[in-house]
Protein backbone atom coordinates (compact mmCIF):
# COMPACT_ATOMS: atom_id res chain seq x y z
CA UNK A 1 0.00 0.00 0.00
CA UNK A 2 1.25 3.19 -1.16
CA UNK A 3 -0.44 6.89 0.44
CA UNK A 4 -0.30 10.12 -0.88
CA UNK A 5 -1.26 12.80 1.90
CA UNK A 6 -2.03 15.98 0.21
CA UNK A 7 -2.71 18.89 2.24
CA UNK A 8 -3.11 22.59 1.15
CA UNK A 9 -0.35 25.63 3.10
CA UNK A 10 2.20 24.62 5.68
CA UNK A 11 1.56 21.01 7.30
CA UNK A 12 3.59 22.21 10.19
CA UNK A 13 0.85 24.95 11.20
CA UNK A 14 -1.81 21.84 11.31
CA UNK A 15 -0.40 19.88 14.49
CA UNK A 16 -2.89 16.59 13.72
CA UNK A 17 -1.54 16.04 9.82
CA UNK A 18 1.59 16.19 11.40
CA UNK A 19 0.99 13.13 13.76
CA UNK A 20 -0.53 11.55 11.30
CA UNK A 21 2.57 11.96 8.64
CA UNK A 22 5.06 10.55 11.57
CA UNK A 23 2.38 7.79 12.88
CA UNK A 24 1.91 6.55 9.54
CA UNK A 25 5.78 6.47 8.88
CA UNK A 26 6.24 4.83 11.76
CA UNK A 27 4.03 1.75 10.95
CA UNK A 28 6.15 1.26 7.80
CA UNK A 29 3.59 3.05 5.32
CA UNK A 30 4.75 3.83 2.14
CA UNK A 31 4.43 7.58 2.14
CA UNK A 32 4.49 10.58 -0.57
CA UNK A 33 3.96 14.48 1.23
CA UNK A 34 2.18 16.32 -1.44
CA UNK A 35 1.44 20.06 -0.47
CA UNK A 36 1.85 23.98 -1.55
CA UNK A 37 3.97 24.29 0.74
CA UNK A 38 7.37 23.28 1.64
CA UNK A 39 9.98 24.93 3.88
CA UNK A 40 13.09 23.75 5.79
CA UNK A 41 11.42 22.06 8.89
CA UNK A 42 9.17 19.81 6.91
CA UNK A 43 11.71 19.37 4.31
CA UNK A 44 14.29 17.86 6.85
CA UNK A 45 11.45 15.85 8.57
CA UNK A 46 10.64 13.97 5.63
CA UNK A 47 14.23 13.89 4.01
CA UNK A 48 15.24 12.01 7.58
CA UNK A 49 12.10 9.79 7.75
CA UNK A 50 12.32 8.70 3.90
CA UNK A 51 8.98 10.54 2.93
CA UNK A 52 8.53 11.66 -0.27
CA UNK A 53 7.86 15.22 -1.39
CA UNK A 54 5.67 16.82 -4.19
CA UNK A 55 5.55 20.35 -3.09
CA UNK A 56 3.09 22.86 -5.54
CA UNK A 57 4.41 26.27 -5.14
CA UNK A 58 1.52 28.04 -4.88
CA UNK A 59 2.29 30.71 -2.07
CA UNK A 60 -0.95 30.18 -0.65
CA UNK A 61 -0.97 32.19 1.95
CA UNK A 62 -0.88 35.32 0.23
CA UNK A 63 -3.90 37.37 0.63
CA UNK A 64 -5.88 38.05 -2.31
CA UNK A 65 -9.33 39.02 -4.29
CA UNK A 66 -12.11 36.55 -4.17
CA UNK A 67 -11.94 36.17 -7.68
CA UNK A 68 -8.53 35.30 -8.15
CA UNK A 69 -8.64 33.14 -5.58
CA UNK A 70 -11.16 30.69 -7.30
CA UNK A 71 -8.35 31.51 -10.09
CA UNK A 72 -5.68 30.41 -7.94
CA UNK A 73 -7.91 27.26 -6.35
CA UNK A 74 -8.14 25.91 -9.96
CA UNK A 75 -4.28 26.36 -10.66
CA UNK A 76 -3.44 24.51 -8.02
CA UNK A 77 -6.24 21.78 -8.49
CA UNK A 78 -4.62 21.35 -12.23
CA UNK A 79 -1.17 21.22 -11.02
CA UNK A 80 -2.01 18.87 -7.88
CA UNK A 81 -3.89 16.06 -10.31
CA UNK A 82 -0.49 16.22 -12.76
CA UNK A 83 1.46 15.37 -10.15
CA UNK A 84 -0.63 12.76 -8.53
CA UNK A 85 -1.42 10.94 -11.41
CA UNK A 86 2.53 10.23 -12.19
CA UNK A 87 2.54 8.27 -9.31
CA UNK A 88 -1.19 6.87 -8.52
CA UNK A 89 -1.83 3.24 -9.18
CA UNK A 90 -4.17 0.43 -7.91
CA UNK A 91 -1.93 0.18 -4.93
CA UNK A 92 -2.12 3.77 -4.00
CA UNK A 93 -4.96 5.75 -1.21
CA UNK A 94 -4.76 9.20 -1.26
CA UNK A 95 -5.25 10.93 2.30
CA UNK A 96 -7.47 14.22 2.21
CA UNK A 97 -6.38 16.83 4.89
CA UNK A 98 -9.49 18.69 5.69
CA UNK A 99 -12.26 20.54 3.87
CA UNK A 100 -9.58 23.15 2.20
CA UNK A 101 -8.05 20.41 0.32
CA UNK A 102 -10.76 18.90 -0.81
CA UNK A 103 -12.20 21.67 -2.47
CA UNK A 104 -8.52 22.00 -4.83
CA UNK A 105 -8.92 18.46 -5.63
CA UNK A 106 -12.65 18.41 -6.70
CA UNK A 107 -14.59 15.97 -8.49
CA UNK A 108 -11.67 13.98 -10.03
CA UNK A 109 -11.12 12.84 -6.55
CA UNK A 110 -14.38 10.30 -6.83
CA UNK A 111 -12.47 8.42 -9.44
CA UNK A 112 -9.80 7.38 -6.91
CA UNK A 113 -9.62 5.68 -3.50
CA UNK A 114 -9.56 8.22 -0.77
CA UNK A 115 -9.64 8.75 3.13
CA UNK A 116 -11.47 11.93 4.11
CA UNK A 117 -9.85 13.22 6.86
CA UNK A 118 -12.05 16.50 8.55
CA UNK A 119 -10.19 19.15 10.98
CA UNK A 120 -13.30 21.22 10.99
CA UNK A 121 -16.91 20.55 10.97
CA UNK A 122 -19.02 22.09 8.18
CA UNK A 123 -21.92 20.53 6.35
CA UNK A 124 -20.65 21.65 3.06
CA UNK A 125 -17.32 22.80 1.62
CA UNK A 126 -17.41 26.42 0.75
CA UNK A 127 -15.39 27.64 -1.87
CA UNK A 128 -15.32 31.59 -0.02
CA UNK A 129 -17.33 31.97 2.41
CA UNK A 130 -19.34 35.10 1.35
CA UNK A 131 -20.54 33.34 -1.51
CA UNK A 132 -22.40 30.42 0.09
CA UNK A 133 -23.89 29.14 -3.07
CA UNK A 134 -20.55 27.98 -4.49
CA UNK A 135 -20.07 25.01 -2.31
CA UNK A 136 -18.95 21.23 -2.81
CA UNK A 137 -21.50 18.44 -1.96
CA UNK A 138 -19.00 17.14 0.88
CA UNK A 139 -21.92 14.38 1.29
CA UNK A 140 -20.74 12.91 -2.10
CA UNK A 141 -17.20 12.84 -0.74
CA UNK A 142 -18.10 11.66 2.67
CA UNK A 143 -19.93 8.22 0.84
CA UNK A 144 -17.13 7.91 -1.67
CA UNK A 145 -14.36 7.88 0.72
CA UNK A 146 -12.36 4.38 2.09
CA UNK A 147 -13.62 5.84 5.81
CA UNK A 148 -14.05 9.54 7.51
CA UNK A 149 -12.22 10.66 10.39
CA UNK A 150 -13.08 12.91 12.78
CA UNK A 151 -10.98 14.25 15.61
CA UNK A 152 -14.00 13.72 18.04
CA UNK A 153 -16.73 11.65 19.05
CA UNK A 154 -19.87 13.79 18.71
CA UNK A 155 -18.70 15.78 15.15
CA UNK A 156 -18.98 11.83 13.78
CA UNK A 157 -21.78 11.47 14.69
CA UNK A 158 -22.96 14.87 13.12
CA UNK A 159 -21.19 14.04 10.03
CA UNK A 160 -22.92 10.60 10.17
CA UNK A 161 -26.14 12.20 10.52
CA UNK A 162 -25.46 14.66 7.68
CA UNK A 163 -24.09 13.32 5.24
CA UNK A 164 -25.88 9.65 5.74
CA UNK A 165 -23.06 7.74 6.03
CA UNK A 166 -23.36 4.09 6.77
CA UNK A 167 -20.83 4.04 9.08
CA UNK A 168 -19.77 6.44 12.03
CA UNK A 169 -16.54 8.19 11.40
CA UNK A 170 -13.41 7.28 12.91
CA UNK A 171 -12.34 9.40 15.78
CA UNK A 172 -9.07 10.42 15.71
CA UNK A 173 -7.96 12.90 18.50
CA UNK A 174 -6.20 15.58 17.95
CA UNK A 175 -3.14 14.62 19.76
CA UNK A 176 0.31 15.95 18.40
CA UNK A 177 2.85 13.39 17.74
CA UNK A 178 4.84 12.54 21.01
CA UNK A 179 7.77 14.14 21.42
CA UNK A 180 10.32 12.67 24.37
CA UNK A 181 13.00 15.49 23.40
CA UNK A 182 10.45 17.90 25.44
CA UNK A 183 9.80 18.03 28.93
CA UNK A 184 8.28 19.90 31.85
CA UNK A 185 9.95 23.35 32.00
CA UNK A 186 11.82 22.80 28.97
CA UNK A 187 15.08 24.85 27.70
CA UNK A 188 13.65 27.47 24.72
CA UNK A 189 15.20 27.26 21.71
CA UNK A 190 13.50 30.62 20.12
CA UNK A 191 15.41 33.29 21.22
CA UNK A 192 12.04 35.67 21.41
CA UNK A 193 9.98 33.61 23.43
CA UNK A 194 13.01 32.53 25.80
CA UNK A 195 13.48 36.75 26.44
CA UNK A 196 9.86 36.54 27.37
CA UNK A 197 9.47 33.32 29.61
CA UNK A 198 12.80 34.26 31.18
CA UNK A 199 10.99 37.80 32.32
CA UNK A 200 8.25 35.44 33.77
CA UNK A 201 10.46 33.03 35.60
CA UNK A 202 8.57 33.69 39.11
CA UNK A 203 4.98 34.23 38.15
CA UNK A 204 2.35 32.05 37.14
CA UNK A 205 1.93 31.67 33.29
CA UNK A 206 -1.37 31.22 32.26
CA UNK A 207 -0.89 30.34 28.29
CA UNK A 208 -3.26 30.79 25.32
CA UNK A 209 -2.13 29.12 22.41
CA UNK A 210 -3.66 28.97 18.89
CA UNK A 211 -5.56 30.86 16.70
CA UNK A 212 -6.43 34.34 17.56
CA UNK A 213 -10.18 35.18 16.25
CA UNK A 214 -13.54 36.42 17.36
CA UNK A 215 -14.78 32.71 17.65
CA UNK A 216 -11.89 32.83 20.53
CA UNK A 217 -12.05 35.93 22.15
CA UNK A 218 -9.39 36.05 25.08
CA UNK A 219 -10.25 40.18 26.14
CA UNK A 220 -11.97 39.12 29.49
CA UNK A 221 -9.23 36.17 30.39
CA UNK A 222 -6.32 38.90 29.69
CA UNK A 223 -8.26 41.62 32.13
CA UNK A 224 -9.30 38.78 34.94
CA UNK A 225 -5.64 37.29 35.29
CA UNK A 226 -4.64 40.79 35.22
CA UNK A 227 -7.03 41.57 38.40
CA UNK A 228 -4.94 39.18 39.54
CA UNK A 229 -1.64 40.86 40.02
CA UNK A 230 1.52 40.48 39.56
CA UNK A 231 2.02 36.95 40.31
CA UNK A 232 0.59 35.93 37.54
CA UNK A 233 0.83 36.45 33.31
CA UNK A 234 -1.33 35.73 30.28
CA UNK A 235 0.80 34.41 27.32
CA UNK A 236 -0.65 34.20 23.95
CA UNK A 237 1.03 32.57 21.92
CA UNK A 238 -0.33 32.73 18.12
CA UNK A 239 0.64 33.26 14.44
CA UNK A 240 -2.07 35.59 14.20
CA UNK A 241 -1.48 39.71 14.94
CA UNK A 242 -1.33 41.22 17.97
CA UNK A 243 -4.69 42.37 18.33
CA UNK A 244 -5.04 42.69 22.27
CA UNK A 245 -1.53 44.95 22.31
CA UNK A 246 -3.42 47.88 23.71
CA UNK A 247 -5.89 46.58 26.04
CA UNK A 248 -4.10 48.14 28.70
CA UNK A 249 -2.73 44.93 30.91
CA UNK A 250 0.78 45.41 32.27
CA UNK A 251 0.81 41.18 32.51
CA UNK A 252 0.12 40.61 28.80
CA UNK A 253 2.17 39.06 26.79
CA UNK A 254 3.07 37.98 23.30
CA UNK A 255 4.88 35.40 21.37
CA UNK A 256 4.37 34.69 17.67
CA UNK A 257 4.46 31.73 15.80
CA UNK A 258 7.16 28.91 16.98
CA UNK A 259 6.97 25.97 14.14
CA UNK A 260 6.73 22.73 16.01
CA UNK A 261 7.28 20.98 17.82
CA UNK A 262 9.95 23.29 19.39
CA UNK A 263 6.15 25.89 20.11
CA UNK A 264 6.06 22.96 23.12
CA UNK A 265 8.77 23.89 24.39
CA UNK A 266 7.13 27.41 25.55
CA UNK A 267 3.96 25.30 26.46
CA UNK A 268 5.66 23.59 28.97
CA UNK A 269 6.62 26.32 31.22
CA UNK A 270 2.96 27.25 31.85
CA UNK A 271 0.63 26.73 34.74
CA UNK A 272 -2.44 26.52 33.64
CA UNK A 273 -3.53 26.46 29.64
CA UNK A 274 -6.12 28.07 28.41
CA UNK A 275 -8.85 27.28 25.85
CA UNK A 276 -11.73 29.59 24.37
CA UNK A 277 -15.07 29.18 21.64
CA UNK A 278 -17.90 30.71 21.24
CA UNK A 279 -20.06 30.04 17.81
CA UNK A 280 -19.86 32.58 15.20
CA UNK A 281 -20.56 32.60 11.55
CA UNK A 282 -18.00 31.61 9.46
CA UNK A 283 -17.16 28.88 6.55
CA UNK A 284 -17.82 26.19 9.37
CA UNK A 285 -20.81 24.94 11.46
CA UNK A 286 -22.09 26.97 14.27
CA UNK A 287 -21.42 23.33 16.10
CA UNK A 288 -17.81 22.94 14.78
CA UNK A 289 -16.91 25.55 18.08
CA UNK A 290 -19.79 24.29 20.50
CA UNK A 291 -17.71 20.44 19.74
CA UNK A 292 -14.33 21.44 19.60
CA UNK A 293 -11.52 19.19 19.31
CA UNK A 294 -8.38 21.19 19.91
CA UNK A 295 -5.33 19.96 20.03
CA UNK A 296 -4.59 22.54 22.64
CA UNK A 297 -6.08 19.96 24.89
CA UNK A 298 -2.91 17.55 24.18
CA UNK A 299 -0.55 20.06 23.96
CA UNK A 300 -1.46 20.92 27.66
CA UNK A 301 -1.70 17.62 28.99
CA UNK A 302 1.00 16.74 27.48
CA UNK A 303 3.06 17.93 30.29
CA UNK A 304 0.63 17.71 32.86
CA UNK A 305 -0.84 21.26 32.85
CA UNK A 306 -4.55 21.93 33.85
CA UNK A 307 -7.16 23.80 32.13
CA UNK A 308 -9.67 26.42 32.29
CA UNK A 309 -12.16 27.44 29.03
CA UNK A 310 -15.82 28.22 28.71
CA UNK A 311 -18.39 26.63 29.27
CA UNK A 312 -19.33 24.39 26.02
CA UNK A 313 -19.62 20.58 25.49
CA UNK A 314 -16.38 19.65 23.50
CA UNK A 315 -14.88 21.36 26.72
CA UNK A 316 -16.95 20.87 29.40
CA UNK A 317 -17.47 16.63 28.87
CA UNK A 318 -13.69 16.48 28.80
CA UNK A 319 -13.15 18.52 31.70
CA UNK A 320 -16.13 16.68 33.75
CA UNK A 321 -15.25 13.05 32.93
CA UNK A 322 -11.44 13.47 33.29
CA UNK A 323 -10.77 15.65 36.23
CA UNK A 324 -7.84 17.80 33.96
CA UNK A 325 -9.74 21.17 34.01
CA UNK A 326 -12.60 23.58 34.78
CA UNK A 327 -15.13 25.42 33.09
CA UNK A 328 -16.54 28.80 33.76
CA UNK A 329 -20.25 29.86 32.71
CA UNK A 330 -20.29 32.92 31.86
CA UNK A 331 -17.61 35.52 29.98
CA UNK A 332 -17.07 37.60 32.93
CA UNK A 333 -13.87 38.21 34.91
CA UNK A 334 -15.28 36.98 38.31
CA UNK A 335 -16.32 33.64 36.90
CA UNK A 336 -13.11 33.05 35.38
CA UNK A 337 -10.80 34.56 38.34
CA UNK A 338 -13.21 31.84 40.40
CA UNK A 339 -12.16 29.13 37.90
CA UNK A 340 -8.46 29.95 38.44
CA UNK A 341 -8.69 29.58 41.93
CA UNK A 342 -10.45 26.13 41.50
CA UNK A 343 -7.54 24.69 39.29
CA UNK A 344 -5.14 26.35 42.23
CA UNK A 345 -7.31 24.19 44.99
CA UNK A 346 -7.04 21.33 43.21
CA UNK A 347 -3.66 21.78 41.38
CA UNK A 348 -2.39 18.12 41.83
CA UNK A 349 -4.68 16.38 41.54
CA UNK A 350 -5.70 18.24 38.13
CA UNK A 351 -2.43 18.14 36.82
CA UNK A 352 -2.25 14.17 37.09
CA UNK A 353 -5.30 13.78 35.74
CA UNK A 354 -4.28 15.55 32.14
CA UNK A 355 -1.34 13.82 32.16
CA UNK A 356 -3.90 10.52 32.62
CA UNK A 357 -5.99 12.07 29.64
CA UNK A 358 -3.26 12.37 27.67
CA UNK A 359 -1.49 9.27 27.93
CA UNK A 360 -5.04 7.71 27.08
CA UNK A 361 -5.15 8.93 23.76
CA UNK A 362 -3.07 6.37 21.89
CA UNK A 363 -3.59 7.74 18.02
CA UNK A 364 -0.85 5.24 16.66
CA UNK A 365 -3.40 2.13 17.61
CA UNK A 366 -5.99 4.40 15.95
CA UNK A 367 -4.52 4.42 12.52
CA UNK A 368 -3.46 0.73 12.85
CA UNK A 369 -7.23 0.56 12.98
CA UNK A 370 -7.68 2.57 10.15
CA UNK A 371 -5.05 1.21 7.76
CA UNK A 372 -6.39 -2.39 8.11
CA UNK A 373 -9.80 -1.57 7.28
CA UNK A 374 -9.07 0.32 4.41
CA UNK A 375 -6.64 -2.48 2.95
Amino acid sequence: MKIILVHISSILRYPPALSVLQCLNDLGIDLTLCTTDINNETASLCKKRGIKIINIEADYEKHIPPFLKLIRLMIIKRRLWQEIDKIYDLDTIIWVFSDLTLKHLGKELLKKKFVLHMFELSEKTLYYRKLPFLALNTALYGKKALCVIQAEYNRAHIAKAWWGLDKLPYVLPNKPYNNNEICKYSNISNKEAYTVIKKLKYKKIILYQGIVSSERPLDKLIKAVSDLGDEYAFVIMSSGKNIYKDIGSENFYFIPFIAPPYHLEVTSNAYIGVLSYIPTNNEYSKLNALYCAPNKLYEYSMFGIPMIGNDVPGLSYTFKTTGCGVCFENFDEDDIINAIKQVEKNYDFMADRAKAFYEHADIKETLKEIIGSIK
